[in-house]
């Protein structure tokens, strides 16, 4: 048998591999593509079920629309997460993620509606969900947030097998995190919202590589992060933004 031919369109080595910078490019457009599929079909289910409100509206509907996205997008990265799928691992996820699944769960059911309610007079004129939503808008976005954890874990894998030094894996993350949430201004979100969600991303970008490649139950420590950040700034608005104690009859 003859030699296996290098530069194939300029894409593989000599020994028949890809090179590191083309799979993580086919990783990155991969992880574009189904981000853009799952954004595009939970609009258009929203506009055809008439719904003002995906997550508040039917929040069992699109819980298990991003369950299932969670599940497509395990299996198209089923060889970088193989490791992390094995019946042991799951298990060991599962055991360390029910008390964090409790304590959010506590946040929801008993914290959140003891909060102050959000003033419509001092909320933006297009103000996101969560401002006015009850607590069954946290079912969906539970499962949108392990959408995007599955992603990110993707990603971050993918880099870590390619040999990417951790720095450049964690630079690489913020600026993609950072730079996606200042699109958040295209869709009329005021600047203080646009700025924290940006900041807090670019945040989260830049310490997340470290969580899944060094911590034990990484996953855990990223979802948990990911979605503390939403109890928070939940919490910190239902604040800022409460009715006036005098408007209250």
């Amino acid at each position: 048998m003859g030699k296996t031919r290098a530069g194939w369109l300029g894409f593989m080595q000599a020994d028949g591999t890809a090179y590191p910078a083309v799979t993580m490019a086919f990783t990155l457009l991969s992880v574009a593509g189904l981000w853009s599929a799952s954004s595009y079909g939970y609009y258009a289910l929203v506009n055809a079920l008439g719904l003002e409100s995906g997550y508040n509206d039917a929040p069992g509907l699109f819980a298990a629309y991003y369950l299932i996205w969670s599940g497509l997008a395990v299996l198209w990265f089923r060889r970088v997460l193989a490791d992390s799928l094995v019946r042991h691992r799951i298990l060991a996820h599962i055991r360390a993620m029910a008390p964090v699944m409790l304590g959010f769960a506590i946040f929801v059911a008993v914290i959140l509606p003891t909060l102050p309610p959000v003033s419509v007079w001092r909320a933006p004129s297009d103000p996101p969900e969560f401002m006015f939503a009850s607590g069954w808008y946290y079912l969906p976005k539970s499962t949108d947030i392990l959408f995007q954890q599955v992603l990110v874990a993707s990603m971050i894998f993918t880099a870590s097998r390619l040999k990417f030094p951790m720095p450049v894996i964690a630079i690489g993350m913020g600026l993609m995190f950072g730079g996606f949430h200042i699109l958040l201004a295209l869709d009329g979100f005021t600047p203080l919202y646009v700025t924290r969600f940006t900041l807090a991303a670019t945040l989260f970008g830049l310490v997340v590589p470290y969580l899944y490649l060094r911590m034990k139950h990484g996953f855990r420590w990223a979802y948990g992060l990911h979605w503390s950040f939403y109890a928070l700034d939940a919490a910190i608005t239902h604040f800022v933004l409460a009715v006036p104690r005098w408007a209250i009859p």
